[in-house]
């Protein structure tokens, strides 16, 4: 199984915006590979094994639903039923991804996606119990499903929109645009097409993930992270799935005393280390980026950024 293996090694090495990418797939690919095999064996492009999984990982915009499955509001964001709906979603997600964490970093960045995705379902949830054309929706019963990562992926939009707005990408058909007006066209489509009605609950979700991105990257630029809390977290939970390393100890005799004092260190006189590089270089680069975008770095700007990332 050496593709198996090569696409294992490849998740391993790669950034935290591949593993997200990876995950998003991977998900599409199972949910399919289980329907085909529901028509296969079953004669159905569907199951109750395919329903159950489908129904325990999308989310709900009734409360009286969703309160049974709270842990729906991280898993849905991982899941797409449409190859169009993830692709467009990956796309996107990658081309802002690796802006963002080229700028911002990696742990930032999975923080940003899961806790935009959340706020986006919150919102929406919010907005269906509180906006009478809604109402009568959750009061009938439905349980009004939602999947797709769209939400996170405005977060990311948005975040890095707010973060570094003059910086320019590149467009077929419209040559070189600046993030803020591509975050700022996206929230304007989701709020004229509410009243439509199509996909209600979806642009509601788009909305609330772009708020959250909005207020973080304002926060960030104050030098205050609103989602360390939550990095914390993560961090936590990946220990636990770390395997542990096995200290291994030997035992040296000494040859004589001198020896012994020799090797003796005061670690209280050795100072910290200082950073290589200070905060103003730091700030001047950004605003570099942000009035003429990443390019314009030199390759000495470009390490500098990348040090101080680390």
């Amino acid at each position: 199984m050496k593709i198996w293996n090569d696409i294992i090694q490849e998740y391993k090495r790669g950034t935290n915006l591949t593993r997200v990418i990876y995950s998003n797939i991977a998900v599409f690919i199972s949910l399919h590979i289980l329907r085909l095999l529901s028509w296969l064996f079953v004669s159905n492009s569907s199951s109750t094994v395919l329903n159950f999984i489908i129904a325990n990982i999308q989310t709900y915009l009734n409360p009286y639903i969703l309160i049974t499955k709270p842990w729906t509001v991280f898993t849905y964001m991982f899941t797409h039923i449409s190859f169009i709906h993830l692709l467009t979603n990956m796309l996107m997600l990658y081309w802002m991804g690796r802006i963002f964490i080229d700028l911002l970093n990696g742990k930032r960045f999975v923080a940003i996606y899961l806790l935009g995705g959340v706020a986006g379902a919150i919102f929406a949830v919010i907005a269906y119990s509180i906006i009478p054309e809604f109402q009568s929706i959750i009061a009938s019963g439905n349980a009004i499903p939602m999947i797709g990562a769209s939400a996170s992926v405005m977060a990311i939009v948005t975040a890095i929109g707010t973060y570094v707005p003059e910086y320019e990408v590149h467009l077929m058909f419209f040559g070189k645009v600046k993030l803020k007006y591509i975050a700022i066209v996206l929230v304007i489509i989701d709020i004229l097409m509410l009243p439509e009605g199509i996909n209600a609950g979806g642009r509601l979700a788009h909305l609330g993930g772009a708020l959250f991105g909005f207020l973080w990257a304002q926060n960030i630029k104050k030098g205050v992270d609103i989602s360390k809390w939550f990095m914390n977290i993560m961090d936590t939970v990946v220990t636990w799935f770390k395997p542990q390393k096995k200290m291994h100890v030997s035992y040296r005799k000494q040859k004589n005393k001198a020896k012994k004092s020799s090797s003796y260190v005061n670690y209280q006189n050795v100072s910290p280390s200082k950073p290589k590089y200070d905060q103003k270089q730091i700030d001047a680069i950004l605003d570099k980026i942000a009035k003429s975008g990443y390019q314009s770095l030199s390759a000495k700007e470009k390490e500098i950024l990348f040090s101080s990332r680390k």
